[in-house]
């Protein structure tokens, strides 16, 4: 069976809609329940993110993976120039939740004081580099290869766009670590921030590069 790595546009946006948000809290539990404070406020913000134009978590920044039309995995990533703007677009996702009474404002400023700490943990992104933040495929999925193939569809986009580097963040304690050491990438930097670490239990997170 053949692996098809294809933009997250249309109708296969919306197939794989549903599964966003469990895809995108598996690949850092902890931390996202950190962050968000629990799924209560992570999965309607990450729904409402993917469907929004140009932030982090959009649909527009994506590639799915299905196998014989059926889904299996998502990889979100994005040019190294383009990071901070693209964070700092998640803002206005998160206020849209308000505004549509699925959130407080209490809920908002308490994510932005746990964001704001939570983002020592993650180095600076150079813009010589392609950045992923998700690559997740469904458990029932995993073994399959879709999680390679997408991550290979994105060295090569890297490769293609003239980037020397790829980067992503990863809690030391995901499985995919693995994955990512045998396709080349490397530790640069491992991170234990006081808060999230010691206080709620965050594993150290790990800067890891690929060299192009």
């Amino acid at each position: 069976m053949t692996i098809e790595i294809v933009r997250a546009e249309g109708a296969r946006a919306a197939a794989a809609a549903p599964h966003i948000p469990d895809l995108v809290h598996a690949t850092g539990p902890q931390s996202y329940d950190y962050i968000f404070g629990g799924r209560r406020l992570c999965d309607p913000f990450i729904a409402a993110a993917w469907t929004a134009p140009g932030n982090f978590f959009s649909h527009q920044q994506s590639v799915l993976a299905f196998e014989d039309g059926v889904f299996r995995g998502v990889l979100i990533s994005h040019d190294g120039p383009d990071h901070y703007k693209l964070k700092d677009a998640v803002w206005p996702v998160a206020l849209a939740l308000v505004d549509e009474g699925r959130a407080t404002e209490a809920d908002i400023r308490g994510l932005a004081a746990r964001a704001e700490i939570a983002s020592f943990m993650n180095p600076h992104v150079p813009e010589d580099c392609s950045y992923i933040i998700v690559v997740s495929v469904p458990e029932a999925a995993r073994g399959r290869g879709a999680g390679r193939a997408l991550m290979e569809h994105e060295i090569a986009r890297a490769r293609a766009k003239g980037f020397s580097r790829v980067h992503l963040d990863v809690m030391s304690d995901n499985p995919a670590v693995g994955l990512y050491r045998a396709m080349g990438f490397a530790p640069m930097a491992e991170t234990v921030t006081p808060i999230p670490c010691r206080e709620h239990g965050l594993a150290m997170e790990l800067r890891m590069m690929l060299r192009l």
